[in-house]
């Protein structure tokens, strides 16, 4: 008899099957061999919680589902709606569309993403999160999903990696501020994590070394990627007894978070705290001051990975994994 009250999942199939959803997937669209046995025991589980697979309704796949995965970290910064009209402006005119999950990037709602996103038969996924690691895309590549990984410098075969220049552009970040006076200088960034939150810390730490700057770890505080995030890591910098004189954020949001904890402690940016940002998403302009930050243009990184994904898709690329590299460019306004 088919259950009552909330519409019964494919995980909940899977656990009364005693198997992982993906195989769950695979008993229902055929994309992967799967035993008499094994199918029998999905098939009775079905039955019995009255489980209606929406997009697997139609049986077997047989021709692609003309729609592709986006999963993110955080769907209110800016920098990530942009990054998905980049990837529909090339993905739209050839008649996919995109499924866009949000993640907070927690690592298992990231894997759980992949299940998922792999259950809906999508023909490609768009990868920008910052805690995965490669055995978590092992599902998508195992059943022939192309996947663009957007950020970081994780090599993987089967996964194709689109990123900004995000240590060169942190570098950059940092040089300007030791250009324009400052010597102690802290970095605002994300957990602890591979990814662009680890790359721009490199950029930071290799710009100090250049010039001769000794780092103090005390100067790196590890926080949320958001404007509370932003506001937290740069009132614990502002408490140090030596306080930085500037600070670079990882992003933009996390810059709008230090200015609120420099406006509490009745600060002027830039004159006794500068604040450069990184993303040059719209809200840079619409603060004051303004910020200076790096233009990382999320719109050129998602139209990047469509191309990529619409190649791997029409067999005009094969063969191994490739990186692009978007470059960083710095935004001078009134911040820094």
């Amino acid at each position: 008899m088919p259950s009552h009250g909330r519409r019964p999942s494919i995980g909940r199939v899977a656990e009364l099957a005693g198997v992982s959803p993906t195989t769950v997937s695979h008993t229902l669209n055929g994309r992967r061999p799967v035993s008499a046995a094994t199918r029998k025991r999905v098939l009775e589980a079905i039955e019995l919680l009255g489980y209606r697979p929406n997009a697997l309704a139609r049986g077997l796949r047989t021709s692609r589902s003309e729609s592709i995965g986006l999963i993110i970290p955080d769907i209110t910064n800016p920098f990530y709606p942009m990054l998905a009209r980049g990837l529909q402006d090339v993905l739209g005119p050839a008649g996919y569309h995109e499924i866009i999950s949000n993640t907070d990037g927690d690592r298992a709602l990231e894997r759980s993403a992949v299940e998922q996103m792999i259950v809906r038969q999508v023909d490609g996924i768009a990868f920008a999160v910052f805690h995965t690691h490669a055995e978590d895309l092992l599902p998508a590549i195992d059943v022939g999903v192309p996947v663009v990984r957007l950020g970081g410098r994780l090599v993987q075969e089967g996964v194709d990696l689109v990123h900004s220049d995000d240590e060169g552009g942190a570098a950059e970040a940092t040089r300007y501020l030791l250009d324009q006076g400052y010597d102690r200088i802290g970095f605002v960034c994300g957990p602890r994590a591979e990814g662009p939150a680890a790359e721009r810390v490199a950029g930071y730490l290799s710009a100090l070394a250049e010039r001769g700057v000794a780092a103090d770890p005390e100067l790196i505080a590890h926080t949320r990627f958001s404007r509370a995030g932003g506001d937290d890591g740069t009132e614990r910098l502002l408490a140090l007894p030596r306080p930085p004189r500037a600070v670079v954020c990882a992003n933009d949001v996390m810059a709008i978070g230090a200015l609120d904890a420099a406006r509490r402690r009745g600060l002027d940016v830039p004159g006794e705290l500068a604040i450069m940002g990184f993303d040059d998403i719209e809200a840079a302009t619409l603060v004051s001051p303004r910020l200076t930050t790096m233009a990382n243009p999320a719109r050129k990184i998602g139209q990047a990975c469509g191309r990529l994904l619409l190649d791997r898709l029409s067999g005009a690329l094969t063969g191994p994994a490739t990186e692009t590299v978007v470059p960083a460019r710095l935004v001078r306004r009134q911040s820094a």
